[in-house]
């Protein structure tokens, strides 16, 4: 239930800041977890969205905390069509 309220927040935060990204902007989408539900689950679901559909995806980033000796990241840059 706590990760799912988590999720809920974190689409919810991705959608409406999504809308302010002007066309060619970017967006990146942060987490302080390695969870694929929080991360490349919820891009997926955005994307798919109709706000979402506004996007491509550039690229990923992943920090595993075993690799760097840092808690764990992850990171999803967007670009809004023009």
């Amino acid at each position: 239930e706590f990760i799912d309220n988590i999720k809920k927040t974190q689409a919810e935060v991705l959608e409406n800041y999504s809308k302010i990204v002007k066309p060619g902007g970017k967006l990146v989408y942060a987490t302080c977890s390695v969870l694929p539900s929080e991360n490349q689950e919820q891009i997926k679901r955005f994307l798919t969205t109709d706000i979402g559909q506004e996007f491509t995806f550039v690229k990923e980033q992943k920090v595993l905390a075993s690799e760097s000796g840092f808690d764990g990241f992850y990171m999803a840059q967007l670009e809004r069509k023009k």
